[in-house]
């Protein structure tokens, strides 16, 4: 088997920059009392955090003899964070893992091998489905532990509609209905003081690029990390949003976007709706700061049909320089087994992988736990969810970023076209995935 392998972004090259802690980590050797100290960090808002830390209080009231440091930024900042941690062999005992990053982290020996731990050890993995286990494991190694399942999702906010006197499509809307919905919302959202667009532009949003190729018949990466998409493939989607900026631009501007970080234009409650993965519904309720948000499936493809699929939400890992792997296997199997933790986490990290922690949570009706849940199992009875989730290569999240965070920046300020996009991003592409 040859190999060709290119540098990829943030394990190969030197990266600068730095993620604001929100509590110093440590060397995860046992304190002066005899404690052995866990460093644990995520990626995630405010919400996110409070769950985290309400579950890790009740791990360590069980677990006395351990303690467990956190950190957490927001998605980028994170990975570059990490980045710096495994050139130096420090990344942290438990890490909130992505599919996306897996390969590039298993494949080059930075994750610890939990498969000792399952065998009647500290890390209970019976409950969890075994496609699921099965997305875990690089190399006959078990290097990541999902938390839930996620599937790509419509959110919307019902009270500005309402304000608004737009109706939201069926759930069997197509493309175009679509682009009518929002081109209707900024016509009835112009005269509003700060104006309310539909949506931004969602051909800027790798996944959506994944979910529109999916539509069209085309697994996009091959086991081997091969593309199965070309330049014209990306232009067609792309422009399939011509309509929405031009002559005059319907989506949600980029310039008030920047003005309005760290929130956006859905969660500051100056766009009706965003597409995203389900999950979200709890942090975006906590930054628009009501529970009054709904959830709707993804268009319809040519064909009628919607294509969906489902993806692990997040993983856990482990560091492979970890000091303590028994202890950091306890806190993963806390986090993903127990009723009490799933209680308090709910349905943030995914609709539980955990049977018995899914069994066991106590969901009010009409709670956005229970929006989730309901959602998920309506996109699955409807048939909706008929594809498997995308090959993610290694490579995959540095093709993601230099999708989303490189080039939609410079398309959203109109700085680039749609041929200068495709042209860049497939110029860039050799350079950042790995193929075998």
């Amino acid at each position: 088997m040859s190999i060709r392998k290119t540098a990829t972004r943030g394990l190969t090259l030197a990266l600068v920059g730095s993620l604001a802690l929100t509590a110093c980590g440590s060397d995860g050797d046992g304190g002066d009392d005899g404690k052995v100290t866990l460093n644990f960090t995520w990626w995630g808002g405010a919400e996110r955090s409070e769950r985290y830390e309400a579950a890790i209080d009740l791990f360590e009231q069980e677990n006395p003899d351990i303690e467990v440091q956190t950190s957490f930024g927001e998605f980028q900042d994170y990975w570059t964070q990490r980045s710096t941690d495994a050139t130096s062999a420090e990344l942290p005992d438990v890490i909130q893992m992505d599919a996306s990053r897996l390969l590039e982290y298993a494949n080059n020996g930075l994750l610890y091998d939990m498969s000792e731990f399952t065998d009647g050890g500290a890390l209970d993995v019976s409950q969890i489905d075994e496609e699921l286990i099965a997305s875990g494991e690089v190399n006959e190694q078990l290097v990541a532990i999902p938390t839930g399942t996620n599937t790509l999702a419509l959110l919307y906010n019902p009270d500005l509609l309402a304000e608004l006197g737009v109706e939201i499509p069926d759930w069997d809307y197509t493309w175009d209905e679509y682009h009518d919905f929002l081109a209707e919302v900024t016509a009835a959202g112009a005269d509003m003081d700060p104006p309310v667009y539909g949506a931004t532009d969602y051909t800027m949003v790798w996944w959506f690029f994944m979910q529109h190729l999916v539509q069209q018949g085309i697994e996009p990466f091959s086991e081997n990390g091969e593309m199965n998409f070309d330049e014209e493939d990306m232009r067609t989607f792309i422009s399939s949003t011509d309509e929405l900026r031009e002559p005059e631009d319907l989506t949600f501007p980029a310039e008030r976007t920047e003005q309005l970080l760290p929130k956006g234009g859905f969660t500051s409650g100056e766009a009706a709706v965003e597409f995203h993965w389900d999950n979200f519904l709890h942090g975006y309720s906590a930054d628009l700061g009501t529970e009054n948000m709904q959830l709707m499936p993804v268009p319809s493809g040519a064909d009628g049909q919607k294509h969906m699929f489902f993806k692990p939400t997040m993983q856990l890992s482990m560091g492979a320089n970890t000091d303590h792997p028994e202890e950091a296997a306890q806190l993963i199997d806390f986090l993903i087994n127990s009723p009490e933790a799933g209680e308090i986490i709910g349905t943030d990290l995914g609709v539980p992988s955990s049977q018995g922690r899914l069994d066991a949570l106590n969901v009010e009706e009409g709670s956005l736990d229970a929006r989730v849940m309901e959602y998920e199992q309506r996109v699955r009875d409807e048939g909706h969810a008929t594809a498997t989730v995308p090959v993610q290569p290694e490579g995959f999240g540095a093709l993601e970023t230099e999708y989303v965070e490189v080039l939609a920046q410079e398309f959203g300020f109109r700085q680039i076209d749609t041929d200068e996009f495709v042209e860049r991003w497939f110029g860039e592409a050799p350079n950042l995935l790995v193929t075998y």
